[in-house]
């Protein structure tokens, strides 16, 4: 992925690693706060949200005070590809820490400099995940793909010869094989109109009748209260 688009929450510090690090590893990064950001529909696009942080009381003592927290960190992002449906990327970590009873600005800090590491950690693996996208395995070896260990009948003069399946996907990247995936089902797909599938006017039109029935109440008082 030579040149990619990220936008999303420009001001927080996640946003602000995983751009650091797409730019340490060589990818043009067009961020959000850019002077200009091309409208360009060839580019994937990755949309970053704020990170939700959650602090959650993990234990506590016999005067029913934290003893110990547990940080949970959920971050998620979106990956729009060209001629493909969207991506989405989520990861959380969770991390324990110690309540200092009584040394309150020093468990603050503590809190934050453990959300600032979790954010570094999960921007490492969301740029190693986008790497994989635009990497192949190993192009210089020969590994032969799954349909290529199947054989099917042979279309020649002989109904008894094989053929072994070939894949239409070598050499390509994982980002590239998304693209010719998706475009090989639309092509393969079916069309029909709306008005074929909005059937919810026949069943307005057709209101089903429930069965007249005489109503018995169940715990009715009986007629003759001498009973």
């Amino acid at each position: 992925m030579p040149e990619i688009i990220v936008t999303g929450s420009y001001h927080h510090p996640f946003y602000k690693m995983v751009v650091q690090k797409l730019r340490l590893s060589g990818v043009n990064v067009i961020s959000q706060n850019s002077p200009t950001v091309p409208k360009n529909a060839d580019l994937p696009s990755l949309m970053i949200p704020s990170p939700s942080v959650s602090n959650r009381v993990a234990s506590v003592d016999s005067r029913a005070q934290a003893l110990e927290r547990s940080i949970i960190v959920r971050a998620a992002a979106t990956l729009l590809i060209p001629n493909h449906r969207p991506i989405v990327m989520q990861n959380s970590l969770t991390r324990q820490v110690l309540d200092k009873s009584g040394q309150n600005l020093a468990s603050h800090n503590e809190i934050n400099i453990v959300i600032n590491e979790t954010y570094d950690e999960l921007s490492s693996q969301l740029v190693m995940r986008l790497s994989y996208l635009g990497r192949q395995s190993d192009p210089d070896a020969r590994v032969p793909q799954p349909g290529e260990l199947v054989l099917v009948p042979s279309e020649g003069d002989d109904p008894y010869a094989l053929e072994i399946q070939t894949s239409g996907y070598e050499g390509m990247t994982l980002i590239e094989a998304l693209k010719a995936q998706d475009t090989a089902e639309k092509a393969m797909s079916s069309e029909m109109s709306l008005d074929n599938l909005n059937n919810g006017q026949d069943v307005l039109n057709h209101r089903p009748q429930l069965p007249k029935v005489e109503p018995k109440l169940l715990h009715a008082a009986p007629e003759d209260l001498n009973i």
